[in-house]
Formats: C-alpha cells, structure tokens, sequence
C-alpha cells in the first residue's frame, strides 16, 4: 500500500506524506515522527505523601537521530488517606535529547485539585477538616529514558506542580469559643515515579479506518454522584467491516457536586457502527466502562454507654461498572459526541474504633450511576 501510494500525487508533510486531495489517508515515516502512550506510577510529596499513576499520550517529532520534541497530554490521579482521590490534567509540550538513551525536559500547564487541611479546636476538642478545590496548575517534568527496543522505552521521572491559589479564597464559620489555625494549603507537590513508553505509530498508515483520537467531554450526572462532569479520554478505532469496528480506550472525568468534587478512571470498550461506511456522517456506538470512583460512605459511631455519637459522610473509592451508548457527527478528523452513560457502583464497607469503648462502621453497598455529555474528538 505504501509503495503504491508513493506512486500518486502526494504532499510532504511533518509527519511523513499523505494523498493530495485526500487528507484523511496519511502515511507516517519512522525516522520523522511517532505516536507514544507512557504509563506511570508514582509517589507524591508536600505536605502529605500520596501515590498514584499517571497517563500520557503524545506526538514526538525527531528532526534529528539525537533531538526530538513533543506535545501532548497527561491524566495524573493520586490518592491519600485523608484527601481520598485527586486528579490533573495538563498539557505536555516538552523536548528530548538523546537516543538509545535520553533526557526528556517538559513544561506542564492545566488543571487539577488543590488539597487543603483546616484545624480547629475548643478546649480539648478538636476538629480536623481535609478536602480540595479545583484549580489552575503549572510546572515541569524531567525524566531520564532507556530504550528496551524498537517499541519500549523504561524511564524515571520528576515533576513538580504548582497550584495557583489566593489565600483569601477560603473562610471558615467558626462556633462560639472555637478557634482555628490559618488553612494548609499544599500549593506546592513533588512527584517521582518510573513509567514504560509504548512506540504505538511507527511506520504505518493512518486513516479514519485506523486511528486514535483524543477527545474531551462534559455533561451532567444525575445518579451516582450527581454534578456537572468534565472529563478526556484516549481511545483507539480499527474498522473490521464495512460498516463497523471495534473500541477501545481509557478515559478520566470529575463530578463538580455541590460541596465536593469526585474522580473517576475507567477503561472502555465498545463498537461503532458507520451506517454509509466511509460516506457516514452520523455514526452510532455502543459499550462498557468499568474502573474505580470516589463516592459517599456514611459512617455512624457511638460509644459502649452512648455518651457520645457520630454520623456523617465521607468519600472512598469504590468500583464502578456502566453501559453507554453515543451518536456521533463525523466530519473529516473531528467529531462531535453525544453520549448517555447508565450503570451502577459499589462501595467497600470498613470498621474504626477509638478511645472510651468508641467504635462504628462506615457503610458499603451498591448505588445507581447515570450521565449525559457532549464531546468533541479528534483523530490522529
């Protein structure tokens, strides 16, 4: 196919070349440019100590044996004890030097959540309040890479991110006789981690009967954790008939509730149906997603003689298992999506106790989840 394509009227490009007046068949050219998904896991540190895993995708052009750049994105989810899950999302645009191995310097800009802790007191009672707030985030990774082969990379990696935070952007309604310390806010976080690099786009064709696309989306949930939704999402598409191929891909969103915000990861996998093959505008899918989520726990607590006794809520993660349909309107490289996601959770039951005979139960059990969203994608 590629010597045969050579042989029509083509355009270089950055990439490689494609078919003039036909923009959607694409050939890449190894030496020039590929496509890579890196995951991570790493540790987390200011303030508190966290750990979690991170997710990229990006373009990397090499002009030259030993020097490349790229750009990108990044989904990054940490969790702690008292925070419970955290998430960013950022934009990559970084360079690299090097080639068997290599050093890698990116500039990171996006969003993501700010954790804080509050501390208030009266007397010998005490109150202790964890929680964050969604916020604009900035920094930069370094990361240090071996070449395993032709398609894996292994690497080590630092970054840092800071959120940008007005200290006068929280208040606290305080009882009679209580006081409080200023609030703790965790501005500033150092992560480190080590991540494998798959080469997933080397030499090869690339059309809408073979692609990925990188999308983002919002919405509204109404079950489950209800709120509106902003989320992204990886996902690759490899046609297997006329009028049809398969799914599959990982994404990342959040609820915005009305005093908490909630994280989920989940993979995908669906099928897509093209009703005029490659002439269809509007294209119809369907499928699963299943991963973890953060959501409601009550707890209640008393002691032996009860004297004393607690209920309130808190969020912990849970597993999440949906079904999801969508209508896209397909144009060239872009699409715009609709999409309805049902299905339901469940959340892990635990025990706690304390001091004077204090004990109790945080509660588990299953729980409805419903979405709507619109979306846009766009094939690489």
């Amino acid at each position: 196919m590629s010597a045969a394509a050579q042989t029509l009227d083509t355009v270089t490009v950055s990439y490689g070349y494609q078919i003039n007046d036909n923009h959607n068949l694409r050939f890449t050219q190894a030496k020039r440019v590929h496509t890579e998904v890196t995951v991570g896991g790493h540790a987390s540190f200011g303030g508190y100590t966290s750990y979690g895993a991170d997710l990229t995708a990006t373009r990397v052009y090499t002009p030259a044996k030993a020097f490349g750049w790229r750009w990108g994105g990044m989904a990054s989810m940490d969790y702690a004890n008292h925070y419970g899950a955290t998430s960013d999302v950022l934009a990559v645009l970084g360079v690299r030097f090097g080639n068997k191995v290599y050093l890698g310097v990116d500039a990171l800009a996006g969003a993501g959540q700010l954790s804080y802790y509050d501390h208030a007191w009266s007397g010998e009672n005490t109150h202790d309040y964890y929680s964050s707030l969604w916020r604009v985030k900035a920094g930069a990774q370094l990361s240090l890479g071996f070449k395993l082969g032709e398609k894996v990379s292994l690497s080590i990696y630092g970054r840092y991110l800071h959120s940008f935070n007005s200290s006068d952007s929280r208040t606290m309604m305080l009882p009679e006789g209580w006081e409080a310390s200023s609030t703790e806010w965790h501005s500033d976080r150092l992560a480190a981690g080590l991540a494998l690099t798959f080469n997933i786009n080397h030499e090869t064709r690339l059309s809408g009967d073979n692609c990925w696309q990188a999308g983002v989306y919002g919405g509204y949930s109404f079950l489950g954790n209800e709120g509106w939704v902003a989320g992204a999402e990886l996902l690759h598409f490899k046609r297997s008939a006329a009028r049809g191929g398969a799914v599959f891909g990982l994404g990342s969103y959040q609820v915005f509730g009305t005093e908490v915000s909630t994280n989920t990861f989940y993979g995908q996998a669906g099928y897509r149906v093209l009703p005029k093959g490659s002439n269809s505008v509007m294209e119809f899918e369907f499928g699963v997603k299943a991963g973890l989520g953060e959501y409601a726990k009550t707890e209640c607590g008393s002691t032996e003689n009860g004297e004393f006794r607690m209920s309130t809520a808190s969020y912990s993660m849970g597993v999440q298992a949906k079904a999801y349909v969508e209508m896209n309107l397909h144009f060239g490289r872009h699409q715009i999506k609709i999409a309805g996601d049902f299905g339901g959770h469940y959340n892990f039951g635990a025990a706690f106790t304390g001091e004077a005979d204090y004990n109790g139960t945080a509660s588990n059990g299953f729980g409805s989840d419903a979405m709507v969203t619109v979306g846009y994608a766009f094939s690489f």
